[in-house]
């Protein structure tokens, strides 16, 4: 038996305002469940990406350290400073954008309910970037 894809799911106090942030944050397109609010659940697509919110209580735990991140997303494109640049102009980069020791360049956002988010992208010249500490 072959595995096609893994989805994760995320417990949100909100499905509606999830589904808003992650349309206007990064572009995924929603179906939720029912078809009007209070919703229940949503399936979030952005291309073959899938990611599923359910409603009901968030994880209760302190702000994670970095590198913690809940949800791994590869990126492609030529604007990845750009998009690092608007997330951080809207205050909700916790992690900055650094070259790692693997090739990838990545930082991480936090989501309305803590989830962190790390987005990444193999970066052509990222030679200027910081590497992490320690």
């Amino acid at each position: 038996m072959a595995i096609k894809l893994a989805v994760p799911v995320l417990r949100v106090a909100d499905v509606a305002r999830s589904l808003e942030w992650y349309r206007g944050c990064l572009g995924f397109v929603g179906d939720p469940f029912p078809a009007a609010p209070p919703y229940a659940f949503a399936i979030l697509r952005h291309g073959p990406v899938e990611l599923m919110v359910r409603r009901g209580l968030p994880p209760v735990r302190p702000p994670p350290p970095p590198y913690d991140w809940d949800v791994y997303l590869r990126l492609e494109g030529s604007r990845f400073r750009e998009v690092f640049a608007a997330f951080n102009a809207r205050a909700i980069v916790n992690r900055r954008l650094e070259r790692m020791f693997y090739g990838l360049a990545e930082f991480e956002i936090t989501d309305p309910d803590g989830y962190v988010i790390c987005l990444s992208q193999l970066l052509e010249d990222a030679s200027d970037l910081p590497t992490p500490a320690g």
